[in-house]
């Protein structure tokens, strides 16, 4: 069975000759939310999402396909908002539980026995640098599904989706030297879709109680923040911190649209910084995320100044309380605080790594132990599978 997921019409899906068994289009993506980040998928109906939209069985639809064929526009060498709205609903296709492959955290797979393929079409202008920043995605996805990548396309265009063609790569916007400069107007970008009670909005909350701490240390101004949940309360801001977890090995797609609608609102020159987080242990799997920011970078005028990946970001809420530069705090704390003075010095953060002080084997315990108390409140069999259900 051959599925395809895109950001296409029916009509124009039907217009590139691609055949296909089930299809998911942008009918019914843009009729659907967004991954509420409630985890329902797992531990209240597992496999299934607690949202009954068009994107409600994605799932079983998944578990029940043996060729994924993904259609999308080029979004910053990304996904698409819809189709990346789809990717992270589908994340009830696997296990809370987790298993280790390339010897980093990754998560269990409900149908170990499926066999699923994955062929990526990225439709429109693109550079080699978004095409290196797709390709570490799309593996990244394989990865994590468990899946065999058959390959990724660059086609010019929605007609050469689906045939495996490549358009020329478009050469890259040309980046201008800058000096350093002190921040006057910083704005915090919370793009997890869990809003104040996510582990993003903590990570947030430590830099900007933190920032007025060193700046008034380094002897210069407190410079002023701002809560940016819309892309217009970008304008006049000359930091930008994007905050997020990791969503299916890239930017939720609600934060992928935010930056969208910012291209015509941030100040050429602005400086942009990331503060990621995600529920697998290594950080170092956030890492090619942030080539998406950085090319929404290039693509706006905007300078992409690095970032710290935070791993083991379930553990956060449970250490909140903890003492800021206790034993498991204080690597996450020293990593925030070494981000503050590339904010303050207006230089590059680099690409930092950090995670609470936990050993791998009790981060686990701790989770697997909290999806199973969960899924039996629920009344729930965790290891479900809804897609052998006749």
């Amino acid at each position: 069975m051959r599925t395809i997921i895109c950001d296409l019409t029916r009509a124009q899906l039907e217009a590139t000759g691609a055949r296909f068994d089930a299809a998911v289009t942008r009918e019914d993506l843009a009729a659907a939310h967004d991954c509420a980040g409630c985890f329902g998928c797992w531990v209240r109906t597992p496999g299934v999402c607690v949202i009954r939209d068009s994107l409600g069985d994605l799932g079983v639809l998944i578990a029940r396909t043996k060729e994924l064929w993904i259609f999308s526009q080029n979004a910053f060498g990304g996904f698409s908002p819809l189709v990346k709205r789809a990717l992270d609903r589908s994340i009830g296709y696997l296990h809370p539980n987790f298993r280790m492959a390339n010897a980093q955290m990754h998560h269990r797979l409900r149908y170990p026995d499926h066999e699923l393929t994955i062929s990526c079409w990225l439709y429109g202008p693109s550079t080699e640098a978004e095409r290196a920043c797709f390709g570490r995605i799309a593996s990244a996805n394989a990865l994590n599904l468990g899946a065999r990548l058959a390959g990724i396309w660059f086609p010019a265009d929605e007609l050469g989706a689906g045939a495996e063609k490549n358009a020329p790569a478009v050469p890259a916007a040309a980046t201008q030297p800058h000096a350093p400069a002190l921040p006057r107007r910083v704005a915090l970008v919370n793009g997890s879709p869990r809003g104040a009670r996510s582990a993003t909005a903590q990570l947030l909350g430590d830099f900007a109680e933190a920032l007025p701490v060193y700046a008034r240390m380094a002897g210069v101004g407190r410079p002023e923040l701002v809560r940016a949940t819309r892309a217009e309360l970008l304008e006049g801001c000359d930091v930008v911190l994007i905050g997020y977890p990791l969503y299916v090995d890239a930017l939720p797609g609600g934060l992928v649209e935010l930056l969208e609608r910012s291209r015509g609102v941030i100040s050429p020159g602005t400086r942009v910084y990331a503060l990621a987080n995600m529920g697998f242990y290594e950080a170092e799997q956030i890492v090619p995320s942030f080539s998406v920011i950085e090319n929404f970078c290039a693509g706006s005028g905007a300078r992409w100044m690095g970032g710290v990946a935070v791993g083991a970001g379930g553990m956060l809420g449970a250490i909140a309380k903890s003492p800021r530069m206790g034993m498991l705090r204080r690597g996450v704390s020293e990593a925030i605080d070494r981000l503050i003075m590339a904010v303050l010095a207006g230089s590059d953060a680099g690409e930092g790594l950090a995670r609470p002080g936990v050993p791998r084997w009790a981060y686990r315990l701790a989770a697997e132990t909290r999806w199973r108390r969960l899924a039996r409140e629920h009344g729930a069999d965790l290891d479900a599978r809804p897609a052998d259900a006749t």
